[in-house]
């Protein structure tokens, strides 16, 4: 069995989403113009949406990592660093 990588390219995909998000910002005529959604600038709220899709993709990739075995070798590295700094 190969060991869980963080830096998988399902996972970065995943994480890349919200960025991309945040990035389209300026060039969306919907999201970048004196709107108002829900009484808010539209931008605020658009962010605000991005903000929360962080939070579920971060918690995603965490909880893909978890499943894959990543509990286990955090585990071990963490006893490998506690051993170190005796």
């Amino acid at each position: 069995m190969t060991s869980p990588v963080l830096e998988s390219p399902r996972r970065l995909a995943i994480a890349a989403v919200p960025i991309l998000g945040f990035l389209s910002t300026p060039f969306l005529p919907f999201v970048n113009g004196p709107h108002l959604w829900f009484g808010v600038p539209s931008v605020l709220v658009w962010t605000a949406i991005w903000v929360i899709g962080t939070v579920v993709a971060l918690r995603t990739v965490e909880a893909s990592y978890r499943r894959d075995g990543g509990d286990a070798l955090d585990a071990a590295e963490a006893a490998d660093t506690a051993g170190e700094a005796r």
